[in-house]
Order: structure tokens, then sequence, then C-alpha cells
């Protein structure tokens, strides 16, 4: 369930910052059919970024929400922003912003580019909106759990699961 899933991922990015409140809005009552520990590390990039990039905000926000057959999961910071012409080039392996205006912060810029491969895999979308100064919204979005669609997987799980409880 993608509310539990959600909740259990803030509360520990919460306990490894002091400098920033993590909240959580809305309810999605959804369930996605997908790699738990890939889409943990999805939603723990997309924290850690919106921490790292708000250095004069404390509070970033994450809404959950259920469009038609999807789940919408929303990063929401009051950050430095993305400007215009940076935004469709974010999600690309080594890509790093260098604004001679901003501070450089460090990192191998493939933070993005993995996150957008395992929502791509997941058969989601994954984009931003933000403007210079605004800060940035992140969001996610997932297809539902659908039983006939997914049963084979579902089957495999289970019986991946079992194994694992077998050794």
């Amino acid at each position: 369930a993608v509310d539990e899933f959600a909740q259990e991922i803030i509360e520990n990015i919460q306990a490894t910052t002091q400098t920033h409140h993590l909240r959580l809005e809305g309810q999605s009552q959804a369930v996605v059919c997908g790699d738990r520990d890939r889409l943990g590390q999805v939603l723990i990039n997309l924290l850690t970024n919106a921490i790292k990039y708000s250095p004069q905000a404390d509070t970033v926000k994450v809404c959950l929400a259920t469009e038609e057959n999807q789940v919408l999961v929303s990063v929401h910071d009051s950050g430095l922003g993305i400007a215009k012409e940076y935004q469709s080039k974010i999600f690309e392996r080594f890509y790093q912003i260098t604004d001679p205006e901003e501070k450089t912060y460090p990192g191998l810029g493939i933070g993005l580019y993995i996150s957008s491969e395992i929502v791509k895999r997941h058969d989601g979308q994954i984009w931003v909106e933000s403007q210079k100064g605004q800060g940035s919204i992140f969001h996610v979005r997932l297809p539902l759990f659908q039983k006939e669609k997914n049963s084979a997987f579902v089957e495999q799980e289970q019986t991946r699961m079992e194994r694992q409880n077998a050794e």
C-alpha cells in the first residue's frame, strides 16, 4: 500500500535531518505493483534532494493522490528551484546544473537519472515543475495494481517470498 510505504520512508528520512520537517498530505489508498526497494530508492532520492536544495527552508511536503488508474506522489520543496532551460536535462545521466550564480552542490548527477529509469521500468512517469528561486515539485505517477494484469507478477513475488522465508 502506497500510503504506509510513503509514511515509512518519510519517517526514516526524518530521522536523518534536524533542519527540515517532512510532512505527508493526502491519501491514495492505492496499491501499486513493483519492486519495493527500487521505488523506495526513488522516494528517498527525491526527499534527500529536496532537503539538500532547500537550505533556507524548513519544510518538505509529500502529497499523495489517486488519479484515474494511477497514483501520484509529489515532493514539494521551497528551495532554489530549477530554471526552465535545465528542467529537461536533469533526468539525464551525469547531468548537473552548473549555474555561475548558484552554489554548486556535490553529487554524481545520477540520482534523478536512476530514479527516472526505475519509474519508467514500472510503467510510470516522473517530471518536475519548478521556477528558479521558487522551489520545485517532483511528481511520480505509477499505475495502480490491477489483479488480472498483475497476477503473474504477484505469483512470482509470493514464490520468492516463500523461498526467502524457508531459508
